[in-house]
């Protein structure tokens, strides 16, 4: 087992990490880089993923959320992507920054982060929030949605 590092060890950690960055809030700006160079980024990548270059624009999106951790663009962005190369469980995760980002999160990405946590076997989180989803205001499509990926982990959790 991994030893885990003690709270004035992750203080340390946090502080130093702190004078790293001389106050700024990303590594993008502590380092210079602009919102329009942080765009361009963005545009390559949506044109790669496009095109079907899901693990060239993962890299890229990647990049994007260590350097503009605080966008939830880019982590909306890199769940989508590693949902397309079928990385469940890292779609998962950073769709659920994005979602923890948004505050209020759309039920479009919520339903996405359900459909991952089906795709990694997390059933109970997913069951957890489809059930979430299903009192809010929600479009036909959405309903539909729901009603089809709690099918799936009905049909899930009755397999041997």
């Amino acid at each position: 087992m991994k030893p885990q590092p003690d709270a004035s060890t992750m203080a340390s950690a946090v502080n130093g990490l702190n004078g790293l960055l001389g106050g700024e809030r990303t590594l993008a700006a502590a380092r210079g880089i602009t919102g329009e160079a942080l765009d361009s980024v963005y545009g390559l990548a949506r044109e790669l993923y496009a095109n079907g270059h899901h693990a060239e624009a993962l890299r890229a999106l990647e990049l994007l959320c260590l350097y503009d951790h605080e966008n939830a663009r880019n982590w909306h962005a890199l769940g989508v992507c590693r949902q397309a190369t079928e990385d469940y469980a890292g779609a998962a995760a950073a769709l659920t920054v994005a979602a923890g980002q948004l505050g209020h999160p759309g039920a479009e990405l919520l339903l996405s982060i359900a459909e991952c946590l089906i795709g990694c076997g997390d059933l109970d989180a997913a069951g957890d929030a489809l059930a979430d989803l299903a009192g809010g205001a929600l479009n036909e499509a959405e309903r539909g949605r729901i009603r089809f990926l709690e099918s799936r982990l009905t049909e899930l959790r009755r397999a041997p």
